[in-house]
């Protein structure tokens, strides 16, 4: 079966947008600029702003990057999921004009123009960092070639990127990107969250959404993130329409809400974008299914006092051991679903709702008292682990 490309947009089809409402700067949608700036004691020529524009060579839609009678040292950039040990497979093709005339794809007293592409495995935004992996330079001078590297992922987000560095001035100064590929190299996984930058994560309501049936997002975060969207891919790969319903400042955090609805099974894929697709601040998969029911019924086998300890989606590892080591005594169940904390017919429930602000808006006591009446929902306010662990060993249900 063919493999489904991971990057967005890797035609460098559609619309072109202003970055940043940088009119010099038209980039293809889900790709953004990058550039080195001259330095103090450079020459006038040397690394300069290129102009990023839309053209199209041989019948493709491709990037282009210029700087006439400069040189410049720039390109652009991609982030995606991953999932850390996974390995994968960059393809692009690149060509460059260079050249002393105007004549397109001309090679008269032509300069090196020193294309790239590379991966940052831990999806850093810093062309310069030293992280960055580099495949071989090419020099596809009035030519195309297909440049290649793989890699192994080593967080949840990766950055790929592309990269020209002529070396001298010349008169026409051109290098042209298309077809963008990235594909899983052998066994495959996927993070079904994503939590990005300023504890940027993605809740739903409802929370095991149906099909045809609205479902409210909300993004949180404790950044402002400029210029974001959210996008929603349908099973097929094929884009769902959201609706932006407005964003809000709730104390230290910033809340975002969309609404889609899903109109067919399957996994859908959602993600909060910044720059037209190319940031990825946050992502959630979920799998749409008409035979979901949000409260099982029946009683368990036997029927006992159940105490979740419900952690928030931004809890790290220190806070999951510090909940357990608090919950040793008592025997309570630890985890990070509010359906699973509320989900069942005992004859006790308590919800222990770990430090309830840092989710984004739905986790109250009249959210569980409308999906699972009978379910006692006490917040729980920790400022570190330490904090935590030592509450849950003195706690003591109600009687």
């Amino acid at each position: 079966m063919e493999q489904s490309n991971l990057l967005a947009n890797g035609e460098f089809e559609g619309q072109f947008n202003a970055y940043r409402n940088d009119e010099q700067l038209q980039v293809a949608a889900a790709w953004a600029p990058w550039w080195d700036p001259a330095q103090d004691d450079d020459p006038a020529w040397k690394n300069q702003k290129p102009q990023f524009r839309t053209a199209t060579v041989d019948d493709h839609p491709v990037q282009q990057i210029e700087t006439p009678f400069a040189t410049h040292t720039a390109g652009l950039w991609q982030q995606i999921p991953a999932a850390s040990g996974n390995r994968y497979e960059l393809s692009i093709m690149g060509q460059a004009w260079s050249s002393e005339d105007e004549k397109p794809g001309s090679r008269r007293d032509a300069s090196d123009v020193n294309l790239q592409i590379g991966v940052d495995p831990t999806g850093g935004l810093d062309p310069q960092s030293p992280l960055i992996q580099w495949g071989d330079v090419a020099q596809p001078l009035g030519r195309w070639e297909t440049l290649r590297l793989s890699f192994e992922a080593e967080a949840n987000i990766a950055t790929i990127y592309v990269r020209s560095a002529p070396t001298l001035p010349k008169r026409q100064q051109s290098v042209f990107w298309r077809n963008a590929v990235l594909l899983p190299d052998g066994r495959f996984k996927r993070s079904l969250a994503i939590v990005g930058p300023g504890d940027t994560h993605i809740a739903l309501e409802p929370d095991h959404p149906q099909p045809q049936k609205e479902v409210a997002v909300m993004v949180s975060s404790m950044r402002n993130h400029p210029f974001v969207e959210l996008h929603v891919r349908r099973p097929d790969g094929q884009r769902a329409a959201s609706l932006f319903k407005g964003s809000s400042q709730e104390d230290d955090r910033t809340l975002w809400r969309y609404t889609f609805n899903p109109d067919d099974e399957g996994l859908y894929d959602i993600r909060f974008v910044g720059d037209y697709g190319a940031r990825l601040l946050a992502q959630r998969l979920v799998r749409v299914s008409q035979q979901t029911q949000l409260v099982p019924s029946g009683e368990p086998r036997q029927n006992y006092r159940r105490v979740y300890v419900l952690l928030p989606p931004t809890a790290t590892e220190k806070w999951i051991l510090a909940a357990a080591r608090g919950s040793y005594t008592g025997r309570y169940t630890v985890g990070f679903s509010a359906d699973d904390a509320g989900v069942g017919d005992f004859q006790e429930r308590f919800i222990l709702a770990v430090n309830p602000h840092h989710w984004p808006g739905i986790l109250t006591a009249t959210w569980f008292k409308q999906h699972y009446p009978g379910a006692r929902f006490l917040p729980v306010v920790a400022n570190t682990p330490d904090d935590l662990e030592a509450w849950l060993q003195d706690w003591m249900a109600e009687d």
